[in-house]
């Protein structure tokens, strides 16, 4: 028996390890290599912002279930009994009361517009939560493939300076160039190692932070990053139809300011009072059977002594005042932030334009020639050196200037309100 109970229970705790397991992997393809059309679904399903909004909207929603309640109150239901005796009899009287509040102002339609209004307002900052997170991880993402390219690079140039290197030293040790020209020779391939070593810490750093930061993953798991380093397509096109006053930013003041306002006005309907109905049956005096109907009233009374919701009406109309004074910066901000993304775009874009394909490809195979024209003795290894950092720098830069552009098109993207979240390649 006892063996029957352990194999049962060895069999649960396999069960709850693969549901735990199967609930920790996500998405199937968040685990292997990450691209271009799977970096925002990820990144999107790990984000805890947006898991944070997504639960304000379900509170917002349980606020609405509640504004639509056709009664303020419950029924009361008072019951009472004594007894009632004199010289010559007793009898038992008992008291049954059921009463009922009643709105008769339409406090209720507008709790509950004040609920619509709060609830369009989460949705929106839900939508940008979801903009933000996909920004997030195309910048990430780029910055993955930049260092990726980065560290490619590095490790040609490593290659052919190593190269140039032992055919320096080899002419020195003939006696056909300076032993000077050998170490110089070395110092440059020293200074290509450095910068190998950095891009292969700057590779890890951004893997690391794609993993951890946007997918939620540890960053000693593992991870692929693949896809060009180009820009987000189709923004100059979208830049000349902008329109900021549709931005989630925006939208969110806008349902805000109505929240208060409805807010304000189910407080000053609530200032009528609301009449409480009631039915009553009695057994009172001697066995005597009473039944009835009755009302009552509030009365107002004055503030500080009775309550007017004078001070909470003052409130919710402040609040409405400053949405929309608030409504009125984000646009501007936004116009703003607009105009500086789309030049930060365009001056960019102007500056790869001019590094053509095929000067890149001049000086990819000037840097393959120059080991064969230092062992030919056409050019001497000091001005090969010269020219090799000017082809370097030229090779670096380009792939600097690709990273800066595709960033700049995720923070235009961002800046046009483009629907990011949809995954936008």
């Amino acid at each position: 028996m006892w063996k029957k109970i352990g194999r049962a229970a060895a069999v649960a705790a396999a069960c709850l390890s693969l549901a735990s397991g199967a609930e920790a992997q996500g998405r199937p393809e968040c685990l292997g290599t990450i691209t271009r059309a799977t970096i925002v679904p990820c990144a999107l399903e790990a984000s805890l912002d947006v898991r944070a909004e997504r639960a304000g909207v379900d509170a917002l929603e349980g606020r609405r279930v509640a504004s639509g309640a056709l009664l303020p109150a419950n029924p009361v239901l008072a019951l009472s009994g004594g007894t009632r005796s004199s010289a010559s009899e007793s009898a038992t009287n008992w008291y049954a009361t059921l009463s009922q509040e009643i709105e008769v102002a339409g406090q209720r339609s507008s709790r509950a517009r004040a609920a619509d209004a709060a609830l369009a307002a989460q949705r929106e900052r839900l939508l940008l939560g979801k903009r933000d997170a996909a920004a997030l991880a195309w910048s990430a993402f780029f910055e993955a493939l930049a260092a990726r390219e980065q560290l490619r690079l590095a490790d040609r140039l490593l290659a052919t300076s190593e190269r140039m290197a032992v055919v320096a030293r080899a002419r020195a040790d003939e006696g056909v160039a300076a032993t000077l020209d050998a170490d110089l020779a070395d110092a440059a391939t020293l200074r290509l190692l450095k910068s190998k070593l950095a891009a292969e810490r700057s590779v890890a750093t951004a893997n690391a932070r794609l993993a951890l930061l946007v997918l939620g993953r540890e960053p000693s798991a593992g991870l692929a990053v693949e896809g060009a380093l180009t820009p987000l397509p189709g923004l100059d096109a979208r830049a000349e139809t902008a329109d900021v006053s549709r931005r989630p930013e925006v939208r969110a003041t806008e349902a805000e300011e109505r929240a208060s306002s409805y807010r304000a006005e189910a407080l000053r309907r609530s200032r009528v009072p609301n009449p409480t109905v009631s039915a009553f049956a009695q057994n009172d005096g001697f066995s005597e059977r009473v039944f009835g109907l009755g009302v009552a009233i509030p009365i107002p009374l004055p503030p500080p002594v009775g309550r007017t919701y004078a001070g909470e009406i003052a409130e919710a109309d402040a609040l409405a005042r400053q949405a929309s004074i608030e409504r009125s910066r984000v646009e501007r901000g936004l116009r703003l932030e607009l105009a500086e993304a789309h030049a930060a775009y365009t001056a960019h874009r102007l500056a790869l334009e001019a590094m053509t394909p095929e000067r890149l490809a001049r000086a990819a195979e000037s840097l393959r020639e120059l080991e064969v024209e230092i062992e030919a003795g056409r050019v001497g290894v000091r001005e090969a050196l010269v020219a090799q950092q000017t082809l370097i720098e030229l090779l670096q830069t380009e792939i600097a200037a690709r990273r800066a552009l595709c960033l700049a098109s995720v923070r235009l993207a961002r800046a046009l309100g483009l629907p990011l979240e949809e995954g936008l390649r």
